[in-house]
């Protein structure tokens, strides 16, 4: 306890710094600050100063120049009051031995660099520091938690550092664009990123692109894990390693859905070992056992996952630092990473500051860091929301993105938001409830019309699903018609044969 005690102090004493840059930033501003805060004004702050004075005379500074103020001493010194901040020396004489610390104008980017760059140092000391106490005195975290919190800190300074990067030009930018359009011919693809396995979403969409925040909403029974699931399966059956996180299913619960989907079966059979497919025994109440061909069928299925490189995180209450941490890992690795999808966004944990201003700013925090950690790994990330009730209210039980203003900022963050609807499943509900039942002042002739409609509507609507695609930055919006599978959870494109696999290999992971 006592070296680290003793590493602590030294550390304290010898803090990153670079005044000589700080002075030399300030003599410049002072000199010329219409020429020289436009080079540093975007990415550099006062604190990010060492020393306390220079933050307040540069914050002066930047207040002035936003109100087309020319900052020179006497105006700086008027603004800052002349009270004496370092010890033993008056503002006035200090701001004067700033004029001449000045070392050259045309430098004046370089000591804002120099300044971010002891910054930077001094918050990664304090972050090692303060995980480096708690490792020796815990206070209730594991280590997990500590390797987390570590995370955290990591991306705050990580998004600070992104503020200083340069503007780029948009012919810079076209060029970027027209390179990734060759690489893409190059590379044989139809799609402007990874396909979804569901060629109706790919011809929407244009496939999932890099970067990309993609939020898939709908209420509870719709099939969201379902989707997601296939999502995920097929990206990774076509060579992408892919990262699938659950917060309310165990990990066997959803080996059991990609089993019984790959052997044509219901979910229970899988966990029961008992066949769904035709009635109870009336004599002893229980169903048959699943015959040799099924097991044999499901053990196939088990085979063939050996080829799918998608990994199950079923961890509770996931925080984005937590999962930057498992994706960055996997991102570095020799197999890489291509794809995260999370069932779902509103079963993970934003900091202890935002959960304590509400669950809205809680969904904010998530969903912006959620885009964040996609466009810091370069990859698309699929989120999965549970919507409101109020779709249960109206008649017309379809989605809207109004559906997702309770979720904080996801729609906002969101490339692409679409939903689950399925009709057939409000029809049952309706059925089986007094929807039927005959209306007042309605005739016996229209009532049976309407039953017949009814029943119509209902023999066509089985197997059927829709994403209604609501939201698109990178394309149009509609409608994608799938298939919905009830037994075995599993959604299949409109044109896809139902008795073929659940999804084929294309490419085994290097």
């Amino acid at each position: 306890m006592g070296d680290l005690h003793g590493l602590a102090q030294q550390v304290s004493c010898n803090e990153p710094q670079n005044v000589a840059a700080e002075r030399a930033l300030l003599g410049a501003i002072l000199t010329n600050g219409k020429r020289v805060i436009p080079m540093v004004e975007e990415y550099l702050r006062p604190e990010h100063f060492y020393d306390q004075l220079n933050g307040i005379i540069y914050s002066a500074a930047l207040r002035m120049f936003a109100q087309g103020v020319e900052p020179d001493p006497i105006l700086i010194l008027d603004r800052i009051g002349g009270d004496g901040v370092l010890v033993g020396q008056e503002t006035r004489h200090y701001v004067g031995q700033l004029l001449m610390a000045l070392v050259g104008i045309h430098n004046a980017g370089d000591y804002g660099r120099a300044i971010f760059d002891a910054w930077t140092r001094r918050e990664l000391r304090t972050v090692c520091v303060d995980v480096a106490r708690l490792c020796l005195n815990p206070t209730g975290q594991t280590g997990e938690d500590l390797v987390e919190q570590m995370e955290a800190g990591l991306l705050d300074i990580a998004h600070n550092m992104r503020e200083s990067l340069p503007n780029v030009t948009i012919t810079e930018a076209v060029r970027e664009a027209i390179a990734c359009g060759r690489e893409n011919v190059t590379r044989g693809s139809a799609l402007a990123g990874l396909s979804w396995g569901y060629p109706g979403m790919d011809r929407m969409t244009g496939g999932l692109l890099d970067e990309a925040l993609y939020v898939i909403g709908a209420r509870p029974a719709m099939g969201k894990t379902a989707f997601a699931l296939g999502i995920a399966t097929r990206v990774a059956a076509a060579g992408q390693r892919v990262l699938f996180w659950s917060g309310e299913m165990a990990a066997r619960q959803i080996g059991a859905r990609a089993g019984a989907a790959y052997a044509g079966l219901s979910t229970l059979s899988v966990f029961a070992g008992r066949r769904y497919d035709i009635p109870e025994d009336i004599e002893t109440g229980l169903r048959p056992e699943l015959e040799k061909w099924q097991w044999d069928a499901l053990e196939e299925g088990e085979r063939a996952t050996e080829e799918v490189p998608l990994e199950l995180d079923t961890r509770s209450g996931l925080t984005v630092a937590g999962l930057r941490s498992r994706a960055r890992r996997m991102k570095r690795s020799k197999r890489g990473l291509g794809l995260i999808v999370l069932d779902y966004v509103g079963l993970m944990h934003g900091s202890d500051a935002a959960r304590r201003r509400g669950r809205y700013e809680e969904m904010s925090e998530i969903s912006a860091g959620l885009k964040s950690l996609a466009k810091e790994l370069g990859i698309p990330i699929i989120a999965l929301a549970q919507l409101n009730r109020e779709v249960e209210k109206r008649e017309d039980k379809r989605p809207t993105e109004a559906d997702l203003r309770d979720s904080g900022g996801l729609e906002q963050d969101a490339d692409l938001v679409a939903f689950l609807y399925r009709d057939h499943y409000y029809l049952k509900k309706e059925a089986s409830g007094d929807g039927l039942q005959k209306r007042e002042k309605e005739t016996s002739e229209q009532y049976a019309n309407r039953c017949s409609e009814f029943e119509f509507r209902m023999s066509e609507s089985v197997g059927k699903a829709q994403v209604l695609i609501r939201k698109n930055r990178h394309g149009g919006t509609g409608a994608v018609r799938m298939r919905f599978d009830d037994d075995s959870t599993w959604f299949r494109d409109e044109r896809e044969d139902p008795r073929s696999p659940a999804w084929v290999c294309q490419a085994s992971p290097s």
